[in-house]
């Protein structure tokens, strides 16, 4: 239940901020290509207000889940463990990371999409799809400030410091160098054609 209500929160606020703001930048003589990669950046931006504190949730849970103590959470318990300890800005630690992530893979997946469909427009609907699947794995060369994100909530959720975001990208190159920056992308990836399909494709073709 709790991932269909964060799915429809955040599918609903990306779709508010990307559609006005792309018929905002067109009304204004702004190409398409401009108007996907705005629409996408200022939709990703608004996501974030649900992203947030969700990702701090799933983190939480997932990095716990076999630590004595913490095992038998679930998403109440760890936001009234959280606001707790640290009030509300505590399920907002990450922000910046997740904002940058947002903001520039959905800028990424929109205008990568945007250029893909003026090359397999005559392709019809395969075409679109070909250019969401373009626009989807485009957007993942962001993945090193997911993979901060995430040890940013794992450092907060087990109660340990939190460090400014260089000082994990120094640690994570120090031990694991640049790939450990893109652990998981493949995951993301498909996780990533799947959404620009749903959310930048499909708009595309009912023509909204």
């Amino acid at each position: 239940m709790k991932f269909i209500l964060h799915s429809a929160l955040q599918g609903a606020l990306f779709l508010a901020g990307s559609l006005g703001t792309k018929r905002i930048i067109l009304a204004n003589g702004g190409s398409s290509t401009l108007a996907a990669q705005c629409g996408g950046f200022v939709g990703g931006i608004v996501q974030t207000l649900i992203m947030t504190p969700a990702g701090m949730i799933f983190t939480s849970l997932n990095v716990n889940k076999d630590i004595p103590g913490y095992e038998h959470e679930n998403a109440w318990l760890v936001t009234k463990r959280i606001m707790k300890q640290t009030g509300i800005r505590g399920m907002y630690v990450g922000i910046i990371p997740m904002m940058i992530r947002q903001s520039t893979k959905w800028a990424t997946r929109a205008g990568l999409t945007e250029i893909a469909r003026a090359q397999f427009q005559s392709n019809g609907l395969l075409g679109e799809l070909a250019s969401g699947i373009v626009g989807g794995v485009g957007s993942c060369w962001n993945t090193p400030v997911e993979t901060v994100r995430v040890l940013m909530h794992q450092d907060l959720s087990r109660g340990n410091e939190v460090k400014p975001i260089l000082a994990y990208v120094n640690c994570i190159l120090e031990k694991d160098g640049v790939p450990g920056l893109f652990r998981g992308v493949t995951p993301r990836c498909i996780q990533a054609v799947w959404l620009t399909a749903f959310m930048i494709v499909v708009p595309n073709v009912l023509g909204i």
